[in-house]
Formats: structure tokens, C-alpha cells, sequence
């Protein structure tokens, strides 16, 4: 007990002495000393030298703020500090310059403050440049000195532990001198910001800038100690972590914390002040002028409003009163206003000149209102200058979209024309600036003349009707089919007929002399276009690819086709079938299994798996199977999925068949058939019990008889009816329970052997 106590004693304070050593560390010296000078190092600039000895090694945290040390010659010293975490890394190092003055003497190195470096617990010291002196003595000096031909910079790692200790017992003159780490500050704080309640979540808001005067590989980190439902602190950025649209007039006051590496810290407070934006309307006031003849809803004026939430906009009152004006959004969810007319605003110039229309934008905390005047303009009749005109033009080279005329009126706003045809459908339309142009080439058209007669309308007032007259010059017949009308023009094709049959030949004729005429086309669905062609010079039409009705997309097309004769062009159109034949299903594989255990009748063998492919889709398939006369009595199958059951009781002990050959047949509705081969597999269970021939078995033992005795023999006492030797085969044993203890047993066949001796 007394040594258990001793154990823990040691124990808790070392990890007492550990958690000191954890704190600041003060003014604290790490080093073996500075006194050992007799020894010359290489005067090497490419080496680094690593102690893993305890000595070298801090045990606290806080910055080192001086270096001691003597050198043997001249040269710049870089004193590092290593940080291990898996292997070493180098987090800081201090360059030092030995003049050639200074060899053999005591050198203290105060370092400046923003150059020191943070050290922390288990961090250790070494240096660049074999320039320092040491001594050597066996068995006095620490241990575990790496020297190695490299150098390393901040932030680069080696695993000094698995490397070969290069010397024991060499004391270096040098020692590193401590001091408690300063606390960090703030450049920016404290400090008081507006933000909109609107901004978005994770807008950022302000950029901490704080700063540690001591070198720290980990650097600051900066954290809110109170945590906030509405911001947080990323790196040194502040930013939204939800809305802010309930904080609408109020201050939040967010504590910001700064810390080090070594727990030192300094706090302080953004102000943050949350207001709303107070919408401003930037397009208005302005003014809109309107025709009095103006009908429809339409939008006069969008309103520009700088709001950072979403805002509505109506329209609050207009003078005279009972204006019709509406706001409302342009595009539904958009967020966007407008002011619009109502649809019939009745305006009349000579009652109402000018609307006042006051219009009120609002975010539901603030509001703008401004104002948008409408004049009313009056209406002027529109007057014919040009009409009555006549116009000839030529029938072959007027093609469709021709400007053929301008139709000019005095008044030019809001017109639409309106015009009649003798004959009547002339190929012409007329636009609200006037323009008459061809609806289609006039090569197609073969009336030689027409007179239409035009008006004009406002908005307001009807005007004409004044005559335009045209004239077709030079009429080409077009060429006629003789061919593809009515019921000609549909008819059928059968599936897998071969590609490069003709299946039809369209004809067309022509009145005019020397026209040669050529054929084109296009289908609907456009896949016609790919299972047959139309030859250009012939008409002819033939397959052009394997027609499968169950695998085509559309199985009926309907082709356009034109005829022309370099000037006119005729079309029709043909509809073609392709008719349906049945096909043969057909198995995927030339032979199928099914297993089961013997068992009643009824009983559900595992699934064939048929893979049938029927390339009539849609068709109905149906399974039968043949197993050869009698034993197709043994299995009966669906006919409508192909499962197979046992058709009456099986029992492989009773003689009935291990594996059946059969045949499967699959036939579609119109008869077509397909076949392969289905073996089915029944297995043997064990369904039997053993049972003795004589019922009792007696043997005698004299009470002398020793143990191992053999009493008698049950050779070929019990049988079992399964097949399977598995199965059929026993094994036998005696049940001692009644007597409480275990005297007899049997060997194999020998019933024998006293267990127990009698008492």
C-alpha cells in the first residue's frame, strides 16, 4: 500500500509539475549552458543541429526574448524552434550575425519584440550552421544530438526520432532566455457600424484587424466568447448567420475576443446599429402622354424605387379623382411595379386634359410617395394620300415577303388596316404602318388580277374604304397530281418487306411545254424519312430501311410531297402503313434448370428464369411442358408466367426420377411457337425415421465384470427408408437419465463398457 501511494505520489506531481510548466513562462533559461567552449565545430552553414534531450526542451508558454551563446568562428547563426505533431516543424527562427570580433566570447542576442518567437510545451530548440562551441564527456552531457547535412525553413518538417543519434554527451554553448507572451490588440475596435435589416444571411458586415506583437507560427484567432443568434466570426470576418429584419432599430453590442497561442487574450465591442431603408421612387415625378382612343391595360410608366427588402406600390389617389390607373407588378414575383391604364379607361380629351396620379411605395416600415401627370391626347382622323393606285407585278419573280406597296395616311398612331379581296384570299396583308407585302410567291398564284378595297382605323374612327388595285403578270401553270388523291393516297406496306422495294410511284403532269418536274418531300413523324425514299426524277417511292412494326417508333407516316417545275410548286400528300405480321417468340437460351426438394403436390418449384423475347409487342405468351408421357404426370406448369409445380406427391424414396428432361413450348396468340429444353432437379430429404427391428434388446453382466466389458451386439438392429446415404445412415446410443449416472455405452455396433462402477 504504502509503495502504491508512493507511485501516485509521483505521479500527480509530475503532472503537477507538467501543468506548471504549461503556464506562462516567465523569465526562464532552456539550454545545457554556456560555459563548455572547448571544442571547434565544423564552421558548416549547411547543417542543422536538433537536441532531443530534455534540456533543450520547453516546458511553459511564452516568447523567447534573448539567445546566449559562443561561437568558435564566424558566420550567421538561424536559432530555430521545432514543434512536434507526428514529426518536427520548424514554427520560428531568429538570424543572427557573428562578427569576426565576437569569436570566443559570450554573445547575448536580446531579440526584438515583433521578432520573438512563441514557444509552447514540448517545443524544442536547435540551429542552423555548425558555428557554436561544445565539450564532450561521457556520460555527463545530454543525449540524442541530430546533425544534419540540410537545412530547413519555417513551416518545412523532419522526423528527427527516426533518425540515428549522430553524437551522446556534447554540451553546446547555448541557452534560450524566456519571457511571458504579450497580449494581442485591436487596430479597428471598438467601434460602432450601421447595416441595413435587409442585407442578406452570410453578408459580411466588418473586417476585424488585430495584431499580437509576438511572432506566432499559430498566429490569433479571433472568436465571439458570446455567442449570437444573428452573426458570426470567420477568420477575422463578421458576418450574418440569419435575418436581421427583427432588429429593426435596435443596437447590438458583439464581444470580440483575441488570443494567442499561450491563452493571451484582449476583448472588445462592435457596435452594431440595424435601421431600415426608407424607399425612394427615382423615376418619378415625370410624365406620360396617352391617346384618348387608348383601350387596352397597358403599363405607362416602370417605377424605379431603391429599397434593399421587397417593397408593393399602389396608387393612392388621382386628380380628378377616379383616375383609371392602377400599380401593380410587372411580372408576377418579380418584385418589380408599374403603373398601368385600366383596360377601356373611357378617356376623353375634350372632359379630362390631365391626370394627377399619386403613387405610394412602401417596404411595410417606411414609405415614398410621388407623383406621375398624364396627358390626354386628342385624337386626329386619319385621311388617305395615296389611294386609289394600281400596281402590276410579275408573277415569276415576286417571291413571298415582298414590299409591294405602301399605303400612306395622315395620321400614323395606333392604325390598323383592314381590307376585301375581289376574287377573294388575294395573297397580300397590309401593316399598321401601311406596307403591302406578298403572303406567299407569286408563282404559286394564278388569278391574274385583284382589287381590294382598304380602311383605316384609329383607334377611334373608321376611314375608307379607298381601291388598290395589282396586276399578275405572265400566270405559269403549276403542275397537277394525278395520283395521290383520295384514297390513293393511303396504302399499306408489311413489315420486313426488303429494302429497295417500291412500294408506290407518285405521278404529276404539267400543261406548260418543256417543264421538267422533280419530287421532294417531308414526313411526319420526320423517321419516315428514314425507312423510305422518294427518288427526285422518278416519283418512285421504296424502302430504305428494315421495317419492324414492334420496334418502331410510329408505324403510319404522312409525306408531304412537292412537285415543281422550277417556277410553281404542287403538294399532296400520301399517308403509308406499316401493317403488322406476326412473329414467332423465341427463347433466349436452348436449355433452363429448375431444382426443388420432393414434397406434395402443388408444391412451387424455383423460378425457369425464361428469357423470351416476343417481337410482337403487346402479344400474350403461353407456356406448355412435355416430359416425355409418364413423367410429365410428375410436373405441371402456368401457363401464363412458366413457374413449374409438382403435379402429384414426389418421393425420391419411393423410386421417383432425380432429374426429368422436358421440353417447354412457348406460343404467342396467333399460334407461333418457340422451344427449349428444362431439366428439373428433385432432391432427396430427409423425411424418414430409423427404427429397430425387435423391440428389445437384453443382455447380462455379472457384477464382476470389469469396465469395457462387451455385453451384446446391435448389428443391423435399425434401418432408415432415405435413399440419400447421407441420410439413411444411424448411429446409436443409450440414454442413462434414469439411472443418474452414465454405465453403459455403445461403440459403433458393441453395446458395451461399464461407465460407472456399482457402489
Amino acid at each position: 500500500m504504502d509503495l502504491l501511494r508512493a507511485l501516485f505520489s509521483v505521479i500527480f506531481s509530475t503532472c503537477l509539475f507538467r501543468e506548471t510548466l504549461s503556464a506562462d513562462c516567465g523569465t526562464t533559461t532552456v539550454g545545457f549552458g554556456t560555459s563548455t567552449t572547448t571544442q571547434t565545430p565544423t564552421n558548416d552553414a549547411g547543417k542543422t543541429i536538433f537536441i532531443q534531450d530534455g534540456s533543450f526542451e520547453f516546458t511553459c508558454c511564452g516568447v523567447i526574448k534573448r539567445w546566449t551563446f559562443v561561437v568558435k568562428s564566424a558566420g550567421t547563426v538561424k536559432f530555430q524552434v521545432w514543434r512536434y505533431s507526428n514529426t518536427y516543424t520548424v514554427v520560428g527562427e531568429n538570424t543572427f550575425t557573428v562578427p569576426a570580433g565576437a569569436v570566443n566570447e559570450l554573445i547575448e542576442f536580446e531579440v526584438p519584440e515583433t521578432e520573438r518567437i512563441t514557444v509552447k510545451d514540448n517545443d524544442r530548440f536547435g540551429w542552423q550552421g555548425d558555428f557554436i562551441a561544445y565539450s564532450d564527456s561521457v556520460g555527463t552531457y545530454p543525449d540524442g544530438i541530430k546533425i544534419r547535412n540540410q537545412v530547413y525553413n519555417i513551416g518545412q518538417s523532419f522526423n528527427f526520432q527516426s533518425m540515428a543519434n549522430t553524437f551522446n554527451n556534447r554540451a553546446y554553448a547555448v541557452t534560450a532566455t524566456t519571457a511571458n507572451s504579450a497580449n494581442p490588440y485591436f487596430f479597428n475596435l471598438p467601434q460602432t457600424i450601421h447595416v441595413y435589416d435587409h442585407i442578406a444571411i452570410g453578408t459580411t458586415i466588418f473586417t476585424v484587424s488585430a495584431k499580437d506583437d509576438d511572432y506566432d507560427y499559430g498566429g490569433i484567432s479571433l472568436t465571439l466568447p458570446t455567442s449570437s443568434s444573428y452573426f458570426t466570426i470567420t477568420t477575422n470576418t463578421i458576418t450574418t448567420s440569419a435575418s436581421i429584419s427583427s432588429l429593426t432599430g435596435t443596437s447590438q453590442a458583439l464581444s470580440v475576443k483575441a488570443e494567442d497561442s499561450c491563452g493571451k487574450f484582449s476583448s472588445s465591442t462592435l457596435t452594431i446599429v440595424i435601421r431600415n431603408q426608407i424607399p425612394v421612387i427615382t423615376s418619378l415625378p415625370t410624365t406620360y402622354e396617352i391617346d384618348e382612343t387608348h383601350t387596352s391595360s397597358s403599363l405607362i410608366h416602370s417605377l424605379g424605387v431603391t429599397d434593399g427588402e421587397p417593397i408593393s406600390c399602389t396608387v393612392t389617389s388621382t386628380s380628378p379623382a377616379g383616375g383609371p390607373f392602377t400599380a401593380k407588378e410587372i411580372t408576377s414575383g418579380s418584385g418589380n411595379f408599374g403603373v398601368y391604364t385600366n383596360a377601356n379607361p373611357m378617356l376623353d380629351f375634350d372632359t379630362t386634359k390631365r391626370f394627377d396620379v399619386y403613387v405610394r411605395c412602401s417596404d411595410n416600415k417606411n414609405y415614398d410617395e410621388e407623383q406621375l401627370i398624364v396627358i390626354v391626347k386628342k385624337n386626329a382622323i386619319p385621311d388617305f394620300t395615296n389611294l386609289p393606285k394600281h400596281v402590276e407585278k410579275d408573277q415569276q419573280t415576286t417571291s413571298n415577303n415582298v414590299i409591294l406597296d405602301t399605303v400612306s395616311v395622315t395620321d400614323t398612331d395606333g392604325l390598323t388596316f383592314t381590307y376585301t379581296c375581289d376574287p377573294a384570299s388575294c395573297p397580300i396583308s397590309i401593316a399598321s404602318n401601311g406596307r403591302i407585302t406578298s403572303t406567299s410567291a407569286f408563282s404559286s398564284v394564278f388569278t391574274p388580277g385583284y382589287d381590294v378595297t382598304i380602311a383605316v382605323n384609329d383607334g377611334h374612327t373608321t376611314v375608307g374604304g379607298k381601291l388598290w388595285s395589282i396586276h399578275i403578270k405572265d400566270v405559269n401553270d403549276k403542275p397537277q397530281f394525278s395520283n395521290v388523291h383520295g384514297s390513293l393516297g393511303v396504302f399499306g406496306v408489311e413489315e420486313n418487306t426488303p429494302i429497295g422495294t417500291t412500294v408506290y410511284v407518285v405521278s404529276a403532269t404539267d400543261i406548260d411545254p418543256g417543264d421538267t418536274l422533280t419530287y421532294s418531300w417531308s414526313s411526319f413523324p420526320t423517321a419516315g424519312l428514314s425507312f423510305f425514299e422518294l427518288g427526285a426524277s422518278t416519283g418512285i417511292i421504296k424502302t430504305k430501311a428494315n421495317l419492324d412494326y414492334d420496334t418502331m417508333g410510329s408505324t403510319s407516316f404522312r409525306f408531304t410531297i412537292s412537285v415543281t417545275d422550277s417556277k410553281d410548286t404542287a403538294s399532296a400528300t400520301i399517308t403509308v402503313n406499316v401493317i403488322n405480321i406476326n412473329e414467332a417468340p423465341s427463347f433466349g437460351h436452348t436449355s433452363y434448370s429448375v431444382s426443388g426438394d420432393e414434397d406434395v403436390a402443388g408444391t412451387k418449384l424455383s423460378t425457369p428464369g425464361f428469357a423470351v423475347t416476343e417481337p410482337d409487342s403487346g402479344d400474350t405468351k403461353y407456356y406448355f411442358m412435355d416430359c416425355g408421357g409418364y413423367d410429365t404426370n410428375f410436373f405441371e406448369m402456368d401457363s401464363a408466367n412458366g413457374d413449374v409445380y409438382l403435379g402429384r406427391d414426389f418421393d425420391r424414396d419411393a423410386g421417383h426420377p432425380e432429374t426429368t428432361a422436358c421440353k417447354v413450348t412457348v406460343r404467342d396468340t396467333g399460334g407461333l411457337t418457340g422451344t427449349t429444353s428444362l431439366t428439373v432437379t428433385i432432391d432427396d430429404i430427409n423425411d424418414n425415421t430409423p427404427r429397430f427391428e425387435v423391440p428389445v434388446f437384453t443382455f447380462y453382466l455379472d457384477p464382476t465384470d470389469p469396465v469395457g466389458t462387451r455385453l451384446g451386439n446391435v448389428t443391423l438392429a435399425a434401418t432408415d427408408n432415405d435413399i440419400t446415404p447421407a441420410y439413411s445412415g444411424v448411429t446409436y446410443s443409450v440414454d442413462m437419465t434414469a439411472f443418474g449416472n452414465d454405465y453403459f455405452t455403445v461403440f459403433h455396433h458393441l453395446f458395451s463398457w461399464f461407465q460407472n462402477c456399482f457402489n
